[in-house]
């Protein structure tokens, strides 16, 4: 199981004027299963597939973190990186 931080932390924007920050898959991870605030689309799935890739040992970090950009940008969620 990768755990370790991202080359760079993801800041997105959780409400207006309010943001969070992932710093990893496993926070994507929870973050997706837990707090998603949207309806789920396939760049969802998509997501939630690359974080149990790397959470496996089978996929690389940055593909889920490209993924969880991905999804916020599907579900108009503004990222600031």
């Amino acid at each position: 199981m990768d755990t370790l931080p991202w080359s760079r932390p993801v800041q997105f924007e959780t409400d207006v004027g309010s943001h969070r920050v992932l710093v990893s898959t496993e926070e994507a991870f929870h973050y997706l299963l837990n707090n998603w605030p949207s309806i789920p689309r396939p760049r969802f799935f998509d997501a939630k597939r690359a974080c149990l890739d790397v959470l496996a040992g089978t996929g690389e970090p940055e593909d889920a973190r490209t993924a969880f950009i991905a999804v916020c940008e599907e579900a108009h969620v503004h990222v600031t990186q």
